[in-house]
């Protein structure tokens, strides 16, 4: 009844329910079974509404009167890129775990290059650690290639969603990419785009599409997507995340 009780403080104040409900978009039925505790909002759904009312997910586990106090920031490994941020990262709506990804090649629109994730928390940081399973040259110019390459990055809360800052750590490229929560009301994927820093080049994109889904808890699911990693065409993908990943346009 915790969530309950908090929802009926926030909205002490809101002249109108209804209007509520249609400003964050949430059925008013079942916006009264959260009030009476009987349903739990989805990740997407409680989203919106901590987003409406300045809170976070803790409304689920602690009442607002007895919330706990942030921890004191903790210093940072020397070495390491950290972003300060004042916004705590809401682990409920992206919880720890492995994910696996969709990304649209940027040097063959055509293909895209689905790879495997494990978002963690340490220190106060949420983490990632992602890994491409493609033959990719490690020093441009060079004969050397890696089956897979694997990259290191941050995750940063934002309003609408979260930041990922990632490098590879065989060259001084980085990966910028933007996810938001949802993709076409499945709560388990998330779409964005993906920017990387190097100089322009004619036969290859610095910005492309990306598609993330956090996979259950259970050996076979990853099991299966990790059988399914590698170079893949863009006609065979499921086609709410072909369509996520041809919208962004070529030549960028």
């Amino acid at each position: 009844m915790i969530l309950g009780d908090n929802l009926r403080q926030l909205c002490s104040d809101t002249p109108s329910v209804s209007e509520l409900c249609r400003k964050i978009g949430v059925n008013r039925t079942q916006f009264n079974r959260y009030l009476t505790g009987t349903a739990f909002p989805r990740p997407d759904v409680l989203f919106r509404i901590c987003s409406h009312f300045g809170v976070d997910a803790n409304i689920l586990l602690h009442r607002l009167s007895d919330s706990p106090a942030p921890k004191p920031a903790e210093t940072a490994p020397a070495g390491r890129l950290v972003i300060d941020t004042q916004r705590p990262f809401d682990h409920y709506l992206l919880p720890d775990g492995i994910y696996r990804y969709w990304r649209r090649s940027f040097r063959q629109p055509e293909l895209a290059y689905c790879g495997m994730a494990l978002i963690y928390s340490k220190a106060g940081e949420k983490l990632w650690k992602g890994y491409d399973i493609h033959d990719v040259a490690i020093r441009p110019g060079t004969k050397r290639y890696a089956r897979s390459s694997c990259y290191d990055g941050q995750l940063i809360q934002q309003f609408d969603g979260f930041a990922l800052m990632s490098r590879t750590p065989y060259n001084d490229q980085m990966n910028v990419t933007y996810f938001e929560y949802g993709l076409d009301a499945l709560p388990d994927y998330f779409s964005g785009i993906s920017f990387i820093t190097r100089r322009r080049l004619s036969e290859a994109n610095r910005l492309t599409a990306i598609v993330m889904q956090r996979l259950a808890d259970t050996c076979s699911v990853r099991l299966e997507a990790a059988r399914g990693c590698g170079t893949q065409a863009l006609d065979t993908l499921l086609p709410y995340v072909r369509t996520a990943l041809e919208r962004v346009p070529d030549r960028l």
